[in-house]
């Protein structure tokens, strides 16, 4: 049985002679001319992946979502997402690939990534506007493509000091602009554990209720902190969650509608079907059919 969509690693996407690295620099220009049918094509990583954008316009399909190209443009994207890219000839940017190994052995904290919002996977932040930070995020694409060319004494956490930089900038700049309705730090955060807490355990817990226990609130307060901030409930942010897992799952696998419904843990299959569809449009079968990217 085959996948409908390839999985790619840092060892197949660059040559036989770096494939034991755990980060790779690669200028987006010479990436798509030697690989122009994998640009264009859905694919997924094993491996974290950023593209930042210095020239040129196109579009970024994302986990079923278009996202327009501009300069500035920083993309995020984590193991098992579904993207591909379309440029135009004048694009030109950055691509950064690197596993979760080039960070473990670096940091004390070995989640540390995860608390960053454009690595949690449910790809809401997976694109971060940076027009008005450009000159000082082009400075340290700088700096990581001359450390990762000279390859020297340290020059690997140096790499990794820089890319620490461009995490932290650009989330701040996400808070700024996704969480400026929030009154107190205490909202901020418990927004954040919402989020993170759903990315852990949307197979198994599906009501705000269960998660407002976790986080010690009443699931009023909780949907209201959503509806202030996302303008959206509690319910429908973990659903948005499940639905995108069935859709990469679906296009993804060669699972069975049966065995994604178990694999999320709906024992029912026609309630199944009848969530998806209510919610998408498509039953399981169409969507697996359609034009999904």
């Amino acid at each position: 049985m085959t996948t409908h969509i390839p999985t790619y690693s840092i060892c197949n996407l660059i040559d036989e002679f770096n494939n034991m690295q755990d980060c790779v620099v690669l200028d987006l220009q010479e990436f798509i001319s030697e690989k122009p049918d994998l640009v264009t094509s859905p694919h997924r990583h094993s491996f974290y992946q950023i593209l930042f954008i210095l020239e040129g316009t196109g579009e970024h399909f994302i986990d079923f979502k278009t996202h327009t190209i501009q300069k500035g443009d920083l993309y995020f994207l984590v193991p098992g997402q579904i993207h591909k890219w379309i440029f135009d000839v004048t694009a030109c940017g950055i691509v950064i690939n690197f596993n979760h190994n080039f960070f473990s052995s670096f940091l004390a904290r070995r989640n540390y990534l995860e608390d960053f919002p454009f690595f949690i996977g449910n790809g809401e932040y997976s694109k971060v506007s940076l027009q008005n930070k450009f000159v000082d995020t082009q400075q340290i694409f700088n700096k990581i493509q001359t450390e990762y060319k000279a390859c020297n004494e340290c020059s690997w956490d140096l790499l990794r000091l820089y890319l620490l930089e461009l995490f932290i900038i650009s989330n701040r700049v996400i808070n700024t602009e996704h969480f400026i309705k929030i009154e107190n730090k205490h909202q901020f955060l418990l927004l954040r554990n919402f989020e993170k807490l759903v990315e852990e355990n949307y197979k198994q817990k599906k009501l705000p209720k269960d998660y407002a226990e976790m986080l010690f609130v009443t699931p009023n307060h909780l949907n209201a902190l959503c509806q202030k901030i996302k303008g959206i409930s509690a319910g429908e942010l973990i659903r948005n969650r499940i639905l995108l897992e069935i859709k990469r799952l679906l296009v993804n696998s060669s699972l069975t509608i049966s065995e994604i419904a178990y694999e999320l843990n709906y024992q029912d299959n026609s309630y199944f079907s009848r969530f998806f569809k209510k919610n998408t449009g498509f039953s399981p079968e169409e969507f697996r059919a359609s034009k999904y990217v």
